[in-house]
């Protein structure tokens, strides 16, 4: 009987570097996988944060991101644009919503 994964992590790259064996293995196993990324990963290269200056990489970045999911197997991932290096400086309750919401629509039974 399949699965409802979910995989949450910071920014692109640590769902290959964290679990990325983990993903595979579920996705074989015909679980359904699906990966929010948190922050977007590129803004902290800049003295202010100002996402509109970083766009086409943005635009680059999600489109990477949803190659790889594709190769580990799993069936989407979610990007969100919290800040890179900077998610102390969000309420954590707004985090919090953003994640709840995904399990809420998403039922996993493994997060």
């Amino acid at each position: 009987m399949s699965k409802r994964i979910l995989v949450v992590a910071a920014h692109p790259d640590d769902e290959v570097l964290g679990v990325g064996g983990t993903i595979i293995r579920h996705a074989e196993k015909g679980d359904e996988v699906k990966i929010l990324l948190m922050a977007e990963g590129l803004t902290s290269r800049a003295a202010q944060r100002n996402v509109a200056s970083f766009q086409s990489e943005l635009d680059a970045l999600h489109k990477n991101a949803a190659r790889v999911a594709q190769a580990l197997g799993a069936e989407s991932t979610k990007l969100f644009n919290f800040p890179d290096n900077r998610m102390d400086g969000v309420e954590l309750l707004d985090i919090v919503k953003a994640i709840e919401s995904e399990i809420d629509d998403f039922c996993p039974e493994i997060v």
